[in-house]
This record gives structure tokens, sequence and C-alpha cells, in this order.
């Protein structure tokens, strides 16, 4: 692993001390606008309830803010570019939003715990003179595979195991036709499960703290993305909104699909299914011509891999 190798050439250690005073003085501490210290004497308690209340608020309107403004573009504003042909009022955006509030405020009480001690005992650092800059990259790459290849198999577990599928993973698939208000949708034990690889990456290999957010950002805007249905930069090498339209329907659909960011787990073990059959009326104009021709060599250069392989 790449800790363990910096670690032994001298170049990488952990300091639990200055790790929790420069996460002090990094802009996002949750210290920095809430302190429960002159009601709590504990300083643990203090900061896990400073951190599950910041969580909690910070993840409530994120999701509501980002959800509300692709609804309100793709689905109200712009329907009739975006979205003219898609025709159904099964939407249940009550539930989702239900679900998601809920999901976000139980799943904080892990998450929580996880952000106390990710600074603690973890290989995040804050600065970036304390690491070779071509760390950087490889320790992008290397979160990348760890959090898709993590969450793909959980993902798979949760609809392959029907017991996991009814207890848990139902709660987001109530939602047949989607809208951006689905994306957060989920019993929070499923979800707390699914985002484990992007909080755990940090202990298996050194990620800087601005990166390791980028990514959490990121993922978030890409759960809301993927539930509003607009194929909006149709590269085949990413699953985009129309992937996960079809991992949503009924039947064969929701065995299909269960990457996270990429389709390379999903065509290497047969379980991709192609989104263009799933149209509402935009056809992406000229980025679909761009990447028209990278879909077209993706899709053979890995076919004839797979194909070699069995």
């Amino acid at each position: 692993m790449v800790s363990i190798f910096l670690t032994n050439i001298g170049l990488y250690s952990i300091n639990q001390e200055q790790r929790l005073t420069q996460q002090s003085l990094h802009p996002s501490h949750a210290g920095k606008i809430l302190n429960f210290s002159s009601y709590i004497s504990n300083p643990l308690l203090n900061e896990y309830l400073v951190i599950y209340f910041h969580t909690i608020i910070f993840g409530s309107l994120l999701y509501l803010v980002l959800s509300t403004v692709s609804y309100i573009f793709f689905f109200k504003l712009n329907k009739e570019k975006y979205l003219p042909t898609l025709k159904t009022n099964r939407f249940k955006i009550s539930h989702d939003i239900k679900w998601s509030l809920i999901n976000i405020w139980i799943e904080a009480f892990l998450v929580s715990i996880l952000r106390m001690v990710i600074p603690r005992y973890s290989f995040i650092y804050f600065e970036l003179s304390e690491l070779p800059y071509w760390v950087i990259p490889i320790s992008i790459i290397c979160h990348l595979i760890w959090d898709e290849t993590l969450t793909y198999w959980a993902h798979r577990f949760l609809h392959t195991y029907r017991w996991l599928y009814l207890k848990l993973h139902i709660v987001h698939h109530r939602s047949i036709d989607i809208t951006p208000y689905a994306g957060f949708a989920f019993h929070p034990i499923d979800a707390f499960l699914q985002a484990l690889p992007t909080f755990t990456s940090c202990f298996i290999f050194p990620i800087h703290y601005d990166i390791f957010l980028a990514f959490s950002i990121v993922t978030t805007i890409w759960a809301v993305s993927i539930h509003d249905n607009v194929p909006a930069m149709p590269c085949k090498l990413f699953l985009y909104a129309t992937h996960h339209t079809i991992h949503h329907e009924k039947g064969k659909g929701s065995f299909r699909n269960y990457g996270k960011f990429t389709s390379v787990w999903d065509r290497l073990m047969g379980t991709y299914e192609d989104p263009d059959r799933i149209y509402y009326g935009w056809t992406a104009g000229n980025r679909a011509k761009f990447f028209e021709k990278f879909n077209n060599a993706l899709s053979y250069y890995l076919n004839e891999k797979i194909a070699k392989a069995d």
C-alpha cells in the first residue's frame, strides 16, 4: 500500500496532535460555527455533538438545495426542452424527501464517529508540503478504484440477496420514476454501507484533506444528478443519469448498472446496459457527437477484452 511504502522510506508519519490542530484551523472545521463547551464539560462529547449537528445541517441543506434546483430546472422550467416525452405522475417526491432527511439525520450518528476518527488515525494530511506532489494523482486514482470497487459490490449484494433488498435497499427503489429528490432516499444503514468506501480510503493510503472533502461533495452532486433522467454528459465510461433510470426500472433493469461513477465494473461483470434506449426527447446535441467515437471505441475495446477473457 502507498501509505506503508511512504512510511517505510521515511516520507510519512502520523502525528495525532498535529493533525487535530491542522483540522481545527481548516475552514470546514465544524467548531468554527458550533460549540457546546459552555454546556458540556466532556471535550470528546462536545466534539461529537458539534460534528453531528454540523453533518445534519450541512447535509440537509446541500441535499435540499441541490435536488430542488435540479428539479425546478429540469422538471419545471425546462421540461419541454430536456424531458418533453417524460409522461408520468408517479413521482414519489414526499417519500424521497422524507427518507432522505431520515437517512441524513440517522446516518450522521455513524458518520460523526468516522469524522472524529479520521484526523486521529487515518492517513489524511493537510499540508501539500508534507508529501511529494506525485502522491496527489496516485491518491486520486487509488481512491477512485477503492470507492468504485467497494460500492459496486456493496450495491450488487443489496440486489442479489433478497432479504438485504427487502430490509434495506427497497426504500431507494420505491421510486420507479425518479427525480433528483431520490438521490438521498435510502435506509440509513444502506446509505452508510455505500458511503463507507468514500470515508475509509484514507485509512489505506494518504490523501489530502481537501481532495477527501472534494470527493464527498462530488459524490453528493453525482447522487442528485444521476436521478434527473437527463444525459447531460453522455460519456459511457461513466454511469450517467439514463444508466440509472434503467437501474430503477422494475424487473431486469434493477439488476443492471450498479457502479458509482464508472461503467467499468458493470462491463467486466456483465451487468452493464447501454442507456440509449432511454429517450425522453433530448439528444445532448453536440456533446453526444463529441463522445460518439469515444463511446464506440470504448464498447468495442471492452467487449473484445471480455470476449477473450471468456
